[in-house]
């Protein structure tokens, strides 16, 4: 097949399932809002994100290597599967050991087992789910990320509107829709076939511990990117900012949930056989029109900041859209920057994304200390702002030692800079600025619709 259409036809089959999941699992915000105060969405927000801290470390990111040696042709599989369950197992009985060192935290107290269960459920099901799309089982894949939505829908339902179990509630519906979904997977695939002891192998083994285990502290970094401001507005200002900082993370997250269901599919075909020229020349095309739908859709969510939070939240959480502009300008690199990490993954060179990962928590760090004491909340979106455009800027420069990309900087340049000054107009919110606002958002479009048109005609 070509490798366009291939890639269209894999990035719609997930999207199906992964946009469409996120997408109605987003929905359910007006139902978390109303039934959870800002505080408790506070502590929420805070358990889920810990949760996701954990799960690379109690893995060791073996997910990532199973992926990745499991797309090879000449890998074998049951080598692959054996050593990440292993591995995940091996993991998670160190975070067991553990675990009391986390009961000191003041917001894990009476929830540190559901902690541990979701860390748990989420890795099984990460490891079942890899490992299927990497032995092609694309649209079992796709019905995986259905299923779990449906489930995670019914349980909140069940849990947080019936029963009124709050906070636990929340939590545990994750945990039985991942063990569900995982235990699904598994058999549907007919997983056990290739879980053999007889198959561990210390080469092989250690070949995807070297490859996953980078990516470990680069998850870390990225959670402190992504999370560690909350932790300092929680200190700094309290829960109910963190709160709404939570929600206003939310509707910028839609650019993230795009680039996630597009990185499904680009990594089966980034790691394609082609000659390196071809090769350059498919980053660059596929860069090009991924660059022009992250800036439109960013500029969208910017223009509508105010109204989609309206919708989508209870009214005590309305200020939350001070947050939105920053913050999606914010993920628009972030999801740039998460294009170009595909190129670290095609030359094994994990490595790369940690130093690259590092730098920018590093400077995360140091801009929410400095700017959340002086600006609240808002330092915070800055700060993750700077520290995306950094990871972005050091990518940029760097994977041209390796794979050669054409970039049309002007376009760049132009759409970075449009995307700026429609953030300035909407938090000034001078006179008659949702015009000013709406022009910025053709503007982009028309800067990039000659190259979004070229691709719609390519694949049609």
């Amino acid at each position: 097949m070509n490798p366009y259409r291939k890639l269209i036809s894999n990035t719609l089959l997930f999207g199906i399932s992964t946009f469409g999941s996120k997408f109605l699992t987003f929905l359910l915000t007006p139902l978390y809002t109303r039934i959870l105060s800002s505080a408790e969405y506070g502590v929420t927000d805070l358990l889920i994100q810990t949760g996701n801290l954990l799960i690379p470390l109690a893995s060791i990111g073996i997910a990532n290597g199973v992926i990745r040696f499991g797309l090879e042709q000449t890998s074998d599989k049951s080598s692959v599967f054996t050593t990440g369950l292993f591995t995940m197992l091996g993991g998670f009985l160190v975070l067991l050991a553990a675990s009391p060192l986390l009961g000191r935290m003041a917001f894990l107290s009476g929830y540190l087992w559901l902690l541990l269960l979701y860390v748990l459920m989420a890795n099984l099901h990460s490891l079942c789910n890899q490992f299927a799309r990497a032995m092609g089982h694309v649209r079992l894949f796709a019905l995986d990320g259905i299923l779990c939505t449906l489930l995670v829908i019914g349980l909140d339902i069940l849990l947080l509107v019936v029963f009124r179990m709050g906070i636990a509630g929340y939590v545990l519906a994750n945990v039985l829709a991942d063990g569900i979904t995982a235990l699904f997977v598994f058999l549907r695939a007919k997983q056990w076939r290739y879980l053999r002891l007889s198959a561990l192998s210390r080469a092989s083994a250690a070949r995807m511990l070297r490859y996953s285990a980078p990516l470990v502290p680069s998850n870390l970094c990225g959670w402190i990117i992504n999370i560690s401001d909350r932790y300092l507005i929680a200190l700094l200002v309290g829960n109910a900012a963190t709160g709404l900082y939570a929600i206003g993370n939310k509707i910028p997250n839609v650019p993230m949930m795009i680039s996630s269901l597009f990185s499904s599919a680009w990594q089966i075909s980034a790691l394609t056989e082609q000659p390196k020229a071809e090769k350059e020349r498919f980053f660059s095309n596929v860069f090009s029109v991924y660059a022009s739908i992250a800036f439109v859709v960013a500029s969208g969510i910017i223009l509508t900041a105010q109204l989609s939070t309206r919708l989508l939240a209870a009214p005590e959480y309305y200020d939350a859209w001070r947050y939105v502009p920053v913050l999606t300008l914010a993920t628009t690199f972030a999801c740039l920057g998460s294009f170009l990490s595909s190129i670290y993954m095609v030359e094994q060179r994990s490595s790369a994304t940690l130093w690259t990962t590092a730098l920018g928590a590093v400077a995360n760090v140091g801009g929410n200390l400095l700017f959340i004491s002086l600006w609240g909340p808002m330092g915070a979106a800055v700060s993750t702002l700077g520290s995306y455009l950094l990871i972005f800027g050091l990518r940029a420069v760097h994977t041209r030692t390796m794979l050669r990309m054409r970039w049309d900087v002007p376009r760049l340049l132009l759409c970075c800079v449009l995307l700026g000054v429609q953030c300035m107009i909407v938090e000034s919110a001078p006179p008659a600025w949702p015009l000013w606002s709406l022009s910025c958002f053709v503007a982009v479009a028309a800067a990039n619709f000659r190259r979004l048109w070229n691709a719609a005609r390519r694949v049609l």
